[in-house]
């Protein structure tokens, strides 16, 4: 036994596309208890932050750079802390702490809540999440696909 802590690993990956409304969209723990509170969703970023998340709701909300689009998410769970990605494809980045119940993460629109097709599941608990932002492409679509990527990384605190 070395002592060191044990490398990162992948342990599972979603890509999926979701619907961004007035720039928000959100990632859910549909798993976990309900608190009862009708109201109990966390602050929406200001519009400087990527992301933003509340003590006990298992949501994060995040900030696109587009209105209204449909980004392409890419949300991955990992064993330990993972290598930073590349910064000149992910110039914007946030780091949060997350607190999972339910362990089944889906992806939601900002405004209407509708979810995303897929959902990735973990055991639940604190996790660190990362959050990296591309820089959007031009586009000229009145609802476009895929023209700005995140990359969503989880693991155990």
């Amino acid at each position: 036994m070395t002592g060191r802590p044990p490398a990162a690993a992948p342990v599972a990956e979603l890509a999926t596309e979701v619907r961004a409304e007035h720039h928000l969209f959100h990632l859910v723990d549909t798993a976990a208890p309900p608190s009862g509170d009708p109201d109990d969703r966390p602050p929406t970023p200001r519009p400087d932050q990527l992301a933003t998340t509340a003590p006990g709701t298992g949501t994060v909300t995040f900030n696109s750079a587009l209105s209204d689009h449909y980004p392409h998410v890419t949300l991955q769970h990992w064993s330990a802390p993972p290598p930073p990605p590349p910064p000149d494809r992910w110039p914007r980045r946030a780091r949060l702490t997350v607190d999972l119940e339910g362990g089944r993460l889906t992806l939601a629109s900002g405004v209407s809540h509708l979810p995303a097709d897929a959902a990735l599941r973990l055991p639940p608990g604190r996790y660190t999440l990362t959050a990296h932002r591309s820089t959007p492409l031009p586009t000229r679509e009145p609802l476009p696909h895929r023209a700005e990527h995140w990359l969503l990384r989880l693991w155990p605190r």
